[in-house]
């Protein structure tokens, strides 16, 4: 890897509101609800942790400063749980801490995501750096993790960014980014392909291409001059698609078809399936609530 391919930061949106999830979110921020035991934020930033990167940069709006507390290694919870000896329930998380630096920028106004990632311009600025989304969970079993798979794509080339896609039902491609590939297509021995375009939540019959964009990003920092004379778009606001779109025409991206099992924990029934995913993972828990799920499927009919 040459040394101007080297990325240490991760960017980590996380100022938007949660407004699917209300009233639990009234109070405490989407990204702290827990999938079994640990919040979607611990799996996000441990993702990044796993693929090598060093600081994270959290863009928080001002209900989301409780994301920075669950990080904090000095806060009164860990005092009190080391004075009767129970530091040890909060351990994986305190790990976290130790491997990685936080930084935390404000995004004041909700003004889309190319404009979140901005706010984050003065700790990446000249920098490359990795961008992760916080709505999908991918689990790639003791694989390489997603961003790492990007990370691994964009330091073995010589130029240009790498965005991780994942194949999407035909159906449901109105709902993602799309990354056109020309007609190209994925083999088990070519993961990456060089991008054509990018295309905003297409319909079926539209869509270039069933690849979808999970939120994982490796971006040179020409991404930041793009997004700065990015107009706003619908809603008024800068969208970090447009941005890509401006940037694509100066520089190449490459898409690296990730490997591994996605869960989307934006809307309320992917995070139900997420959290009986997970649970389902852990042998604390497998059986009996693989018991408990058939059970349940055989009361009401189901089975």
């Amino acid at each position: 890897m040459s040394a101007n391919r080297k990325v240490s930061k991760v960017v980590i949106p996380v100022a938007g509101l949660g407004s699917r999830f209300l009233p639990a979110t009234k109070a405490l921020p989407k990204e702290l609800l827990p999938i079994v035991d640990k919040p979607i934020i611990h799996h996000i930033v441990k993702e990044a942790v796993d693929a090598g990167l060093e600081t994270v940069v959290f863009v928080t709006s001002r209900p989301k400063i409780l994301i920075e507390d669950y990080f904090d290694p000095a806060d009164l919870t860990s005092h009190k749980l080391a004075e009767v000896h129970k530091a040890h329930l909060i351990e994986e998380t305190l790990e976290l801490s130790r491997k990685i630096d936080i930084v935390s920028v404000r995004q004041y106004h909700p003004q889309g995501l190319g404009h979140a990632v901005l706010q984050a311009a003065p700790v990446v600025g000249g920098q490359n750096f990795a961008v992760v989304l916080g709505d999908d969970l991918i689990r790639t079993r003791g694989k390489t993790t997603a961003i790492g798979q990007c990370l691994a794509d964009f330091q073995a080339r010589d130029s240009g960014s790498v965005i991780g896609v994942l194949r999407v039902p035909s159906d449901q491609t109105s709902l993602y980014g799309i990354c056109d590939l020309g007609g190209a297509d994925f083999t088990p021995s070519t993961r990456s392909l060089k991008v054509r375009g990018f295309v905003e939540k297409p319909s079926p019959s539209e869509t270039p291409s069933n690849w979808a964009l999970p939120g994982r990003y490796v971006f040179e920092p020409t991404i930041l001059d793009a997004l700065r004379e990015t107009l706003p778009g619908k809603g008024g606001e800068i969208q970090l698609t447009d941005g890509m779109v401006s940037l694509l025409k100066k520089s190449p991206f490459y898409a690296q078809a990730i490997e591994g099992e996605r869960f989307d924990t934006g809307n309320k029934l992917g995070y139900i399936i997420a959290n009986v995913a997970y649970g389902l993972d852990d042998p604390a828990y497998r059986a009996e609530l693989s018991a408990l799920l058939k059970e349940l499927m055989h009361h009401e009919g189901l089975i």
